[in-house]
């Protein structure tokens, strides 16, 4: 299939003949050039009726060629100037019914609709609220029409071929970020029809500055993507070229697919540049893939063993609300600076799954039903713990206030106090933004950074009041807050399996040099109804698994882990009583 593009470099041609490239506004097409390559980035027009044509034949050849999937990449542009885009627009905004007649004149400084030649660009002096609907509207109708083409090229069309085919879609989160391309679908076609979840999670991080607080970690993100995806596989991508058995270690501890190496070793002429020679890459990246296959019956499949289930606003996430994951992200760091045993839980999940758990923190989820609200009131009065902040539950599902407003009784000062049978502790605001931080191993490139929990009064008097919420931590350690712990329940195994991994390295050298911790002195709450057989420790570099002593006391199991490198596994094999 030949191209319709001028490939060579800026300043050396122009189209040839039409082609399914976005336009710009002057009907141009849209093009970047990237730094360092001999030719423009062009990008298909998601309503042009051609480019489904030409994917339907890339994806035709891929088939033919035997391929067992597609990620598909780049499914995450919008709208552009052309008139396929134009029509579209002015039909979505006539029949949607989301603006008047009024609105709309107002949009387009007073043109009827049908006379709007660029719908794309409404006039930017118009009230602000208007133009973040329109943007919010917009975002909406770009996210169904890149699923709808995604349905069609590879769902419908691909597996009418191949019904085992595997199809995935690359997507990126940054951070935690509150906004994700496919971000505005709603449950029922976020990842519908989709193998595994892949999302990028940008290019810095691959290295911690651990005395500025920055550990470069993917806990809350895979979390969410466990939350997310209902326990489907995913990839996390983060670009760390230097730290190879940490990325390996997310991969295992958070129920993570593979390892997502963006790139391989290293080129010859980059051995000198990076200090980083092919020998550093296979090494840990063989060793720990052989690992993970040993182990994969206590990895995959596996249940979440948590106490606490961290609500994730996934409906204020879709509206595009900017500041929803403020609070979620400080408390998310929290616990896991405090080794809290916890899994991430989207708002539309409540109802299904919060009966899993001891305590439920729900951090600016605003967007709560009468059902929910009423599931939080049973929740506590059955004995569970709860911990709101600020305006959690004051609206519906919709966004519209609730009247009255619920949870009035709950929103007390601060501090934790009884409820009928459980405990509840409302937070009227927090200090929820980060630093941005000048990170001296991403040469000065500032990040978003909060302070550490040992640095920090107002999460130890958190974490203080969380634990005395309920029956005490059903994990405690003296392991140091770069070490970070996730806990499962293998479903072939009556085990119970702790996954560890130690942030600590040499941040000055070219290669992964970690340096390793302990002892660390661990006592677990064990499982209802459970005893212990044994204690095993177990971790990528060692010859055999190795057997660590044990007491057990009030339901409690305490061990000494010896020696932490980067990642191991304490496997507490359990009985019945």
């Amino acid at each position: 299939m030949g191209s319709d593009l001028d490939l060579r470099p800026p300043g050396f041609g122009a189209l040839r003949r039409p082609t399914v490239a976005q336009k710009e506004r002057d009907g141009s097409p849209s093009r970047r050039f990237i730094e360092g390559r001999p030719y423009y980035t062009y990008r298909g027009c998601i309503c042009n009726p051609g480019r489904l044509a030409v994917l339907k034949a890339m994806a035709t050849l891929g088939l033919k060629l035997g391929l067992d999937g597609f990620n598909a990449t780049h499914n995450y542009e919008s709208f552009c100037h052309c008139t396929y885009c134009a029509d579209h627009l002015r039909r979505l905004l006539r029949e949607g019914g989301a603006f008047s007649t009024a609105e709309l004149r107002m949009l387009f400084h007073g043109a009827e609709l049908e006379e709007v030649e660029a719908p794309l660009s409404p006039w930017l002096d118009g009230p602000p609220d208007l133009l973040d609907r329109y943007k919010g509207t917009l975002r909406k109708a770009a996210a169904r029409l890149r699923k709808a083409a995604f349905d069609e090229v590879l769902i419908t069309h691909g597996r009418s071929v191949r019904p085992d085919l595997l199809l995935a879609q690359w997507y990126h989160k940054y951070d935690l970020r509150e906004d994700d391309e496919r971000g505005p679908l709603p449950a029922s076609l976020w990842a519908k029809g989709e193998n595994y979840l892949w999302y990028s999670q940008g290019p810095y991080k691959w290295g911690s500055s651990i005395d500025q607080g920055y550990l470069a970690d993917m806990g809350l993100p895979a979390r969410f993507m466990h939350a997310a995806g209902g326990g489907r596989p995913f990839v996390v991508n983060k670009y760390d070229y230097r730290r190879w058995r940490v990325w390996s270690a997310e991969a295992a501890a958070h129920g993570g697919a593979a390892l997502a190496y963006h790139a391989g070793p290293p080129r010859p002429e980059q051995e000198d540049q990076s200090r980083i020679a092919p020998e550093d890459y296979y090494g840990p990246v063989i060793r720990y893939q052989r690992f993970m296959l040993e182990h994969e019956h206590l990895l995959h499949p596996a249940t979440p063993w948590s106490q606490v289930a961290l609500v994730y606003p996934r409906r204020a996430e879709r509206e595009g609300d900017p500041a929803c994951l403020d609070a979620l992200k400080r408390l998310g760091e929290w616990l896991e600076d405090g080794h809290m045993l916890f899994d991430i839980l989207l708002d539309e999940q409540l109802t299904a799954r919060a009966g899993a758990y001891e305590t439920l923190i729900l951090p600016e989820v605003r967007r709560l039903s009468r059902a929910e609200l009423e599931l939080l009131e049973r929740h506590v009065a059955a004995g569970g713990s709860l911990v709101l902040t600020g305006a959690t539950g004051l609206l519906d599902v919709e966004g519209r206030s609730h009247s009255p407003g619920p949870l009035k009784t709950w929103r007390m000062p601060p501090g934790s106090g009884q409820i009928g049978g459980g405990r509840v502790l409302y937070l009227p605001e927090g200090p929820w933004k980060p630093e941005k931080i000048s990170i001296w191993t991403l040469g000065g490139v500032e990040m978003p950074v909060y302070p550490r929990l040992h640095n920090d009064s107002f999460g130890r008097a958190f974490m203080d009041e969380l634990e005395g919420l309920g029956g005490g931590k059903a994990l405690r350690t003296d392991a140091p807050w770069f070490v970070r712990v996730r806990a499962w329940r293998p479903e072939g195994e009556r085990a119970l399996v702790l996954h560890w991994i130690n942030y600590l390295q040499d941040e000055q050298a070219g290669v992964e040099i970690p340096i390793p911790v302990g002892p660390v002195q661990v006592s677990c709450r064990l499982p209802s109804g459970t005893g212990v057989e044994r204690v095993e420790w177990r971790y990528p570099e060692m010859a055999a698994p190795g057997i660590l002593e044990h007491t057990v006391e009030a339901g409690e199991v305490r061990f000494s882990i010896p020696r932490l490198i980067v990642y191991g596994l304490s496997v507490l094999w359990l009985r019945e009583g």
